[in-house]
């Protein structure tokens, strides 16, 4: 019963910390948009690339377009808003 309830416990805190990941503001340059697919590509400030789906309900500020520096809060995988901002010179 012990074990039982300490992996219960385990899987509930590795859980929490997946659910946190999925969440957020991603920051970087929008490498591509696939309107097939309907996913923008970043790649963060880390080398990482995110594919992140958007759709009609995405607010989107500024020229989203491929090359620009973009914030995205995103949603377990869902853009809910881009904005593009402007590169510090």
């Amino acid at each position: 019963m012990k074990r039982i309830l300490s992996s219960i416990i385990m899987a509930i805190a590795v859980l929490s910390f997946v659910s946190l990941s999925w969440a957020g503001m991603i920051s970087g340059k929008l490498e591509k948009i696939d309107d097939k697919k309907s996913l923008y590509h970043v790649k963060d400030v880390k080398g990482k690339e995110h594919k992140i789906h958007f759709d009609a309900t995405t607010q989107k500020t500024g020229d989203v377009k491929a090359g620009a520096q973009v914030e995205v809060d995103e949603e377990k995988g869902h853009a809910k808003s881009i904005k593009v901002v402007e590169e510090k010179k």
